[in-house]
């Protein structure tokens, strides 16, 4: 019993001379009042914080990619219409053509035999002429009856259509009566620049590689376009289609010029989604005077729109609390208020805010999820602090 009663002694002393706990006090607390969180000065948190002023803008810029294809209002591509075999090129790649220009010759037997009709169906119309004449002289002498006078005006109206109908099949071709040696010349139906020419002197051409308005054996011979003038087709997706009108200004820049801009215009806004992409095809025009930009390109596209004037911040700025936009919105150097807003659309990093915000606001540009972190955290305190009170 003695043994036990100073051990339990023991324990009360060595308890009695035990130090006390030391309990820390953070240097640098901060408080949280409704929406606000207020920093004590000199809190070394608030140098990971970045702010900037709120400006207000007008103006959308979607900042898309686009393919640069030649101009097709201002574009042809030339086939021969008959099949032979190429004896001579005149027309080369970069050349200046006006219409009718001869662009290549082509030794063709269709062409031969329609000179050659033309030429019989002459002949014929003369022989006709000279016998309906004959035959009205007879019958004035009464050697003839007149019968023989129906039959010989009926084969020269004949022989008549059969030569206008040779003649303008013949000149359908570029050619005319008079001689047949098969040389069809082909020329350029319309004025401009040879932009391209994949035809090559003894080649073999035929008469239905083009069939449709499609290219089906082979490439055109020669394409004839503007250069000065192109089209750019852009991919838009669904959520920018609302920013899109026609006649909007386009800004069009390669990475061959550096920041060189080419202006442009939109003109075609597709009427169909591509099922795959989720994209619909724009279309725009672009002046291109100094023949810099080349077909098939790929251009850096922006599309400008206007739009109602809105506070405009970093897209940094914004963070989703309970399902809703917020952006923190600096009250003084050490007060940083949460705030709800609506935002709208957004361009290159930035987002439009279309209520809550107010210009020259100053907002929360990095380190808002840090403030959402330390509102919670200290939210979750002063709620525990409650409760424990409580009870």
């Amino acid at each position: 019993m003695q043994i036990v009663r100073y051990s339990w002694l023991l324990a009360l002393f060595i308890a009695a001379c035990k130090p006390a706990a030391v309990v820390e006090v953070d240097p640098f607390p901060v408080r949280v009042e409704k929406s606000h969180l207020i920093f004590t000065s000199g809190d070394p948190q608030l140098k990971a914080l970045a702010v900037q002023p709120v400006k207000e803008r007008d103006t959308v810029v979607l900042h898309l990619t686009g393919k640069l294809v030649w101009n097709e209002d201002v574009t042809t591509n030339v086939f021969s219409p008959l099949a032979g075999r190429v004896a001579s090129i005149k027309g080369a790649r970069g050349q200046k053509v006006n219409v009718g220009d001869e662009l290549a010759r082509i030794t063709s037997p269709d062409f031969g035999q329609a000179q050659a009709d033309a030429a019989k169906s002459e002949a014929d119309l003369a022989l006709a002429k000279r016998v309906l004449e004959r035959t009205r002289d007879l019958l004035k002498q009464g050697v003839l009856p007149q019968k023989e006078l129906d039959s010989a005006e009926n084969a020269f109206r004949d022989a008549q259509s059969e030569r206008d109908r040779a003649v303008e099949r013949l000149a359908v071709w570029g050619g005319r009566g008079g001689y047949v040696d098969g040389a069809f010349a082909l020329k350029a139906p319309m004025g401009g620049v040879i932009v391209d020419r994949n035809v090559q002197p003894g080649q073999e051409v035929r008469s239905d590689a083009m069939l449709a308005g499609m290219a089906v054996v082979a490439a055109p011979m020669f394409v004839i376009s503007d250069p000065e003038s192109l089209w750019v087709h852009v991919d838009v997706s669904e959520q920018d289609l609302s920013n899109l009108q026609i006649g909007q200004k386009l800004e069009i820049r390669s990475r061959a010029y550096g920041d060189k801009v080419f202006p442009g215009v939109l003109t075609v806004i597709g009427q169909s989604l591509n099922p795959d992409t989720r994209t619909v095809v724009a279309k725009g025009t672009v002046s291109n005077p100094e023949k810099l930009l080349k077909a098939q390109m790929y251009v850096n596209v922006n599309i400008i729109t206007h739009v109602p004037k809105m506070p405009q911040v970093p897209i940094k700025s914004v963070f989703l609390r309970e399902g809703k936009a917020c952006v923190f919105v600096r009250v003084s150097e050490s007060d940083f208020e949460m705030r709800q807003v609506t935002t709208d659309a957004e361009d290159a990093g930035q987002v439009f805010v279309s209520k809550g915000l107010k210009a020259d606001e100053v907002v929360v540009s990095e380190g808002a999820l840090v403030l959402e972190s330390l509102l919670d955290a200290n939210t979750s305190t002063a709620n525990a602090g409650a409760e424990k009170a409580e009870h």
